[in-house]
């Protein structure tokens, strides 16, 4: 392993801590999303203007790949190290113990390792949970073998995290080492300078990869299955992000990468979906089971009988926290590759690092002894710990949280406020339009709000062109929750100056497209067996038509007519289709350009001040005001049990 230190002054404790944990936060082969936690011991000017001995710890939900001054969370020194006289203490009594040992109460809670951290005796403590370190201690090799591989270390066996592990690590210290191996866990070291705990950390680390070369040869996993191309399974992705988004919703991650795929190619594999994640602190993303799907046809099957088995070990192991989703997070599909689901793109993409590690390790662990990891009783209590399911408590998420939903015509007007509201409220979002820009629109979306958003340039007269658009996002995503048709044209003219190539142009985008996205969509959502929405945006013009609009009246009717047909059809499977009818929408709107405007205004002997306020609230309707109404109807608590209705979004038409 590199030695990457290169800095050798620094204005503070806190410069010197943050450039240590950056370096070890930044290599995933030492901390993966956020893990691990470091410290640095100081001094510093209290309220009352007296210098005081701080701990400053790294802080929960910081990243130590990221972390900054903001990221420690400051202790006073004195109430930390006069727990060390405590016998005992239960997670709740340590939170609270340190809550009020907290220098600055608004500050974020501290790391649970804090104890840990100020039980030590060093200005400087890192610890990291590398995938080397837990490839020898996850194994039946006895602790003094561990320690002659790694060198002056002491090897504690595998202890939860908490007070009680902090005051093993400060009975078992001794002067003059350089570590502390935690069994199933990770690596402590310490030093007066971060350069020295730094430099420790990696030599240890070290040590153990030159032992894991010795004796693996980095082929453990071989291709033995024939490979299974992604177009075999295709059909089979909606099913599986169906039946994982039965207690909620899902998004899917569908790894092929060269790595995934030789571990679903070898046989050995399905053996070690049952050997448990590398560290115990993964449980609560992978879970200690991940699932081995040899046949996709089976895939519900397959994942009912996992929930079954889950719930009958929460049964046996857990007593005092409700359960969790019982579903498989990870799961291999045999010859294909590796499919993690999570709450969200990104978690998902994270369960899938977390396996991909484990699966090193644990091939590793395999290679060297015997591979040996904690017992289902333990990883129920780590999944169930109390601090996290308080933590869990206090989470609050938006409602469309694990949903999908695709809007048309999203780079502008109303489909791209309806892609910003879907996004708002922590839905992943897939954008279309024929306008290019539409992919600067997404990625602003993905940065405003957290959530992935796939842009699609799409020309929606083309069938080809959509049918790739949901063939891409579904192996991207998994699936679909949410279709607002959305996207149009509108070109006015008399009925004799109309040309059929004009009304052509106007069913291909407005009703032919939403009939081909209802129709694939449908398929999607009938596949996944978990309900869906299907929105029209249909306009005034089809309860209310104005002169010289027949080309974009009769399109908008024909759509109507599609989405009436999906709500009798659909409704048997929990999908409900429903219609909002906007007027005068302007905002934004780009088949309002090149004059339109004014010649509707004009067509209607009208200003345009007069065309936009025509309506009985005089007031202008907002984009934003028809976005809202897309929220609402797929709002299970507001229109659950509304289909095929119509909705004037129009200020009240005169």
């Amino acid at each position: 392993m590199q030695n990457r230190w290169a800095e050798t002054k620094f204005d503070s404790d806190i410069d010197e801590v943050v450039y240590g944990s950056r370096l070890i936060g930044s290599d995933p082969d030492l901390v993966l999303h956020g893990g691990g936690n470091t410290s640095v011991k100081t001094t510093e000017r209290d309220h009352a203007g007296r210098i005081i001995s701080v701990l400053r710890v790294k802080n929960s939900g910081s990243n130590l790949g990221t972390i900054d001054s903001r990221g420690f969370t400051g202790i006073r020194m004195d109430d930390a190290l006069a727990a060390a006289k405590i016998d005992k203490m239960t997670d709740e009594a340590m939170v609270d113990y340190l809550k009020k040992s907290m220098v600055n109460p608004s500050e974020p809670s501290p790391s649970v390792e804090t104890f840990l951290h100020a039980f030590l005796p060093y200005k400087f403590v890192m610890h990291s949970h590398a995938d080397a370190i837990l490839s020898i201690t996850n194994t039946d090799l006895p602790s003094d073998q561990i320690a002659k591989i790694l060198g002056n270390v002491v090897v504690l066996p595998y202890i939860p995290p908490g007070f009680t592990l902090a005051k093993e690590v400060m009975n078992c210290f001794k002067k003059g080492i350089d570590g502390i191996v935690l069994r199933k866990h990770g690596l402590l070291t310490f030093g007066d300078t971060g350069k020295e705990a730094y430099d420790r950390h990696i030599n240890i680390v070290s040590r153990a990869e030159n032992f894991i070369r010795e004796k693996t040869d980095g082929k453990f996993f071989k291709e033995e299955i024939p490979a299974v191309e992604y177009k075999k399974i295709a059909e089979y992705i909606p099913v599986i992000r169906g039946a994982v988004s039965k207690k909620k919703k899902k998004i899917l991650y569908i790894d092929t990468s060269d790595e995934a795929s030789r571990i679903a190619r070898t046989e050995k594999t399905r053996e070690m979906c049952s050997y448990g994640p590398a560290t115990p602190d993964m449980l609560i993303r992978t879970k200690y089971d991940f699932l081995y799907l040899d046949d996709p046809s089976k895939a519900g099957e397959y994942i009912e009988k996992f929930a079954s088995k889950y719930a009958e070990e929460y049964a046996e192991y857990v007593k005092d926290f409700a359960m969790h989703d019982p579903y498989p997070a990870v799961m291999v599909i045999r010859g294909f590759g590796i499919i993690t689901a999570g709450t969200s793109y990104r978690e998902a993409k994270i369960i899938d690092d977390l396996a991909i590690h484990s699966f090193r390790v644990n091939a590793n662990a395999e290679q060297i002894s015997r591979h040996e990891f904690i017992s289902k009783r333990e990883a129920y209590a780590m999944e169930y710990w109390p601090l996290e399911e308080a933590k869990l408590k206090k989470t609050t998420h938006k409602f469309l949280l694990g949903s999908i939903g695709l809007v048309t015509g999203a780079a502008s007007g109303i489909g791209l406020e309806a892609m910003k509201k879907l996004a708002e409220n922590e839905c992943t979002v897939i954008g279309c339009d024929i306008d290019p820009s539409i992919t600067d629109r997404c990625r602003e979306v993905e940065e405003q709000y957290g959530v992935r958003a796939i842009p699609f340039v799409v020309d929606l007269s083309s069938e080809s062109q959509i049918l790739d658009m949901f063939g891409q996002f579904v192996r991207e995503v998994g699936g679909l929750d949410i279709l607002f048709n959305n996207a149009g044209i509108l070109k006015s003219s008399k009925i004799v100056e109309t040309s059929v190539e004009d009304l052509d142009r106007h069913y291909a985008i407005i009703g032919r497209a939403s009939f081909i996205t209802s129709r694939e969509a449908m398929k999607i959502m009938i596949s996944q067996g978990i309900g869906g929405n299907i929105v029209y945006n249909i306009s005034k013009n089809l309860t209310h038509p104005g002169p010289e609009m027949v080309s974009y009246g009769s399109a908008k009717a024909f759509a109507a007519q599609v989405c009436h047909y999906v709500a009798k059809e659909g409704g048997r499977y929990g999908i409900r289709a429903n219609i909002i009818n906007p007027d005068k929408i302007f905002r934004g709107s780009k088949i309002w350009e090149n004059g339109v405007l004014e010649a509707r205004a004009k067509a209607k002997g009208q200003t345009v001040e007069e065309y936009v306020t025509g309506n009985l609230l005089r007031r202008e309707v907002l984009p934003s005001h028809v976005a809202n109404m897309l929220l609402a109807m797929v709002n299970e608590d507001i229109f659950g049990a509304t289909t095929d209705a119509m909705v004037p979004v129009d200020g009240g038409i005169l």
